[in-house]
């Protein structure tokens, strides 16, 4: 009797296409689930959804956001413009209302997105188990959980899908020109530009991956070159950019980039918001040396890859040096880290050639990321665990004791909370400083106090509509009656400026 022949093994089944993209966005989705039963922290999501209701609940309309500013009910010259991000806001307002819940669950949805398209645009560098790899650290990166787990650090989520929108688009062009990724580029450039300044980095980034990987195209470009004239044109139309330029000097800006390094390849230190004297840069040089030097040793490296991974860094992170103070805010890094990702990415790509070595170094490094994201997010759980982690982080921000102080004062604790005003105050920081410090005065009635404190806070930021409602509490309780009914009016006048146009 013949045995019948050995059948062969079955071949492996492969995942859909669409299966690995869908890895991605699942992962960073699970990483930050629980933050959806976070609360607010009482830094700037106060002052932008707390205390904005009135404005986001009332229909607010594209042209109305474009006429304000996005810290409106602090400022109303505020420099800051971001319409795209105010709208969102308004959006998850009608379901939400006050409730911090909605505003996570986007904040969690929209970093998935840009895990997503991060994934799509580390594919056109690296096989798929690199590039999927590489795109779950973007999702479970732990210093970049500032961004999502922060509700005001949406505005690097929201520009992050436009910006690697608007990136990935110009590289298919590249590759096959068409009108499709040509008008998807021209959208999501123009959207990124509604949404943060570091929008104009992107043409930049875009001519960065035209020179490294394809000089031959230089001469197709002219149609992207107008339409980013024209499109920056009418953002500066629209909104002139304002303000004073920042930073320390040329050694003050480059250590930024050094501690930007640092918290990207050697992420222990995360801190939402930093004062640059408490932060070390010494792990970001060594972090840059020892990219710099396997660039050079290993061979096989694609050296035009690395230096764009690192221009992309570089561009993305320089708008930041322009913003007035000396803060480092971790969710400033979320789309920079992108470009350290990729330049990292191409080192593993030399060194793992053994696909079990890969693998296991993978899942090393995705498993301590992940626990580390899980430990950081405990941060933002609420007011007092984000207050207390800023001034732990960094003791030298007067931002960070400003959040404390706010904190002691929810729990009704004044003598904490003037204290850590007043070394906010010593630190260097002003804006709503000395209005928090005389509500304090107003529920111990010491009226005279705080009525010097208004008028101090008045001085700084005279389209503050809080204080002179405050003051003209104050002014009432000491029988000026007059004094307090034009502060009224003054507050009525900035107010009536705030509220959206009838439709």
């Amino acid at each position: 009797m013949l045995w019948p022949p050995r059948q062969p093994p079955p071949a492996p089944r492969r995942l859909p296409a669409w299966a690995p993209t869908a890895i991605v966005a699942l992962v960073a989705a699970a990483l930050y689930a629980r933050c959806v039963f976070f609360g607010f922290t009482g830094l700037d999501d106060r002052d932008l959804i707390v205390d904005d209701q009135a404005y986001l609940r009332g229909s607010p309309s594209i042209l109305s956001a474009i006429s304000r500013s996005y810290m409106h009910a602090v400022d109303a010259r505020h420099p800051y413009w971001r319409p795209l991000v105010t709208l969102s806001y308004a959006m998850d307002s009608r379901w939400s209302g006050i409730a911090a819940a909605g505003y996570h669950a986007t904040n969690v949805a929209v970093h998935a997105l840009a895990s997503a398209l991060a994934f799509a645009l580390l594919r056109r560098f690296f096989r798929p188990p690199l590039a999927l790899t590489a795109a779950l650290v973007f999702a479970a990166h732990p210093v970049l959980a500032s961004a999502i787990a922060w509700i005001p650090g949406r505005n690097d989520l929201l520009l992050a899908v436009f910006a690697i929108g608007a990136w990935l688009s110009f590289a298919r062009w590249l590759d096959a020109p068409s009108r499709l990724p040509q008008a998807v580029h021209a959208s999501c450039f123009a959207l990124a530009l509604l949404t943060k300044e570091t929008a104009f980095a992107i043409p930049f980034v875009c001519l960065a991956h035209l020179a490294l990987l394809r000089p031959e195209a230089r001469g197709r470009v002219a149609g992207f070159v107008l339409s980013w004239a024209a499109l920056i044109a009418a953002r500066c139309m629209a909104r002139p950019i304002t303000g004073d330029a920042a930073g320390g000097g040329l050694l003050d800006d480059a250590r930024l980039f050094a501690v930007g390094v640092g918290k990207v390849l050697v992420p222990f230190n995360p801190s939402t918001i930093a004062a640059r004297t408490d932060l070390p840069y010494w792990p970001g040089l060594v972090a840059i040396a020892a990219m710099a030097g396997a660039g050079l040793a290993l061979p096989g490296v694609r050296r035009r890859v690395q230096a764009l991974g690192a221009a992309a860094f570089v561009l993305f992170l320089a708008p930041a040096l322009a913003v007035p103070g000396t803060l480092v805010l971790d969710h400033r890094f979320y789309l920079p880290a992108l470009g350290l990702i990729v330049a990292a990415a191409e080192i593993v790509r030399c060194l793992a050639t053994e696909p079990r070595v890969f693998a296991a170094f993978a899942g090393v490094t995705l498993c301590v990321l992940g626990g580390l994201t899980l430990a950081r997010e405990t941060s933002f759980v609420n007011q007092k665990a984000f207050a207390r982690d800023a001034v732990a982080a960094s003791p030298h921000c007067g931002l960070a004791h400003l959040a404390l102080g706010r904190s002691y004062q929810t729990e009704g604790a004044s003598d904490r909370a003037i204290a850590e005003y007043e070394a906010a105050l010593t630190l260097g920081a002003s804006e709503v400083v000395h209005n928090n410090i005389a509500v304090v005065y107003m529920g111990e009635s010491r009226w005279r106090e705080a009525e010097a404190e208004l008028r101090e806070e008045i001085a700084q930021n005279p389209d503050f509509a809080r204080a002179y409602r405050n003051l003209a509490i104050v002014l009432r309780r000491q029988g000026r009656d007059a004094e307090a009914h034009a502060a009224d009016r003054k507050a009525e006048d900035l107010a009536a400026e705030d509220s959206p146009d009838p439709e």
